[in-house]
């Protein structure tokens, strides 16, 4: 995922969350609905000063937001200190090194404070001395029982030998599932992102083709399914005129289509 939003991310995801088709937004701020469009989707087109000062107030944000200069949509003017970040914290944020973004979506997520707690209870180390004191408990019942004479092989002392409690385990177990859960949630929230990897892969389709190509009842129709796959064109969606013409523009300037000339040496001569 991007480490930021562009501009015209930034003014389409404000579009969105209003609720608003860019007609709508255009009659509402008074840009024409071409310009709001080359906005969000034009790398290149130049926003005037005065858009940009209109399109911030209108969605309740700075212009500084929807320059890039920051990724605040509001001004915060309080010192560092009111965060309760250390020096060298701040440091760290302030390199770049860091998917700033992406850690301010993991600490907006629901399930990052459960992380966070559980992380603490571990650091705390007071579970921790209650699975120790259970595990004494139950050693020491297994070795009162093996004075007894039982064996180690009885149902009952292997029951208790696997009630005892690894804390590694457990608190692996515990905050490996808290920070998968908001990882699984991230990926399928920036599954449509530009820099998300497909679902499918070139092999996939590849496998997909040789599939269809196996269904074709002819030549002519398994080049059909070739191209359909190459240029993404859904071929049933043509009308015969369509379709007949553009088989005869394959037939006539792609070599995929033309006939393959033969290898025999002709009539023998006498």
């Amino acid at each position: 995922m991007k480490c930021k939003l562009s501009i015209q991310e930034k003014l389409k995801d404000l579009r969105i969350e209003k609720g608003l088709s860019l007609q709508e937004l255009a009659e509402q701020t008074g840009i024409s609905r071409a310009s709001l469009g080359n906005y969000e989707t034009d790398d290149y087109k130049e926003i005037t000063h005065k858009a940009i000062i209109s399109l911030a107030n209108f969605y309740g944000v700075t212009s500084d937001y929807l320059l890039g200069l920051t990724e605040n949509r509001e001004q915060h003017r309080f010192p560092v200190d009111d965060l309760g970040l250390d020096d060298e914290t701040v440091e760290i944020l302030k390199s770049g090194k860091l998917n700033a973004r992406l850690i301010c979506e993991m600490i907006k997520h629901p399930e990052f404070k459960n992380f966070l707690t559980d992380m603490e209870i571990y650091i705390d180390n007071l579970a921790g001395m209650q699975f120790r004191n259970l595990n004494k408990m139950i050693e020491q019942t297994r070795v009162r029982l093996q004075n007894k004479g039982i064996s180690d092989e009885d149902h009952y002392m292997k029951t208790l030998a696997t009630a005892s409690i690894s804390e590694d385990n457990y608190f692996n177990n515990l905050l490996g599932n808290d920070i998968v859960k908001i990882a699984k949630d991230l990926r399928d929230a920036h599954s449509k992102d530009a820099e998300t990897g497909d679902a499918t892969t070139p092999v996939d389709d590849i496998l997909d083709s040789f599939e269809e190509l196996k269904t074709a009842d002819n030549a002519t129709q398994a080049q059909m399914i070739m191209y359909s796959k190459l240029f993404k064109i859904n071929f049933t969606k043509m009308n015969p005129y369509e379709f007949k013409t553009f088989t005869d523009i394959l037939q006539r300037y792609s070599d995929l289509c033309k006939p393959v000339k033969g290898t025999g040496r002709g009539k023998k001569k006498k």
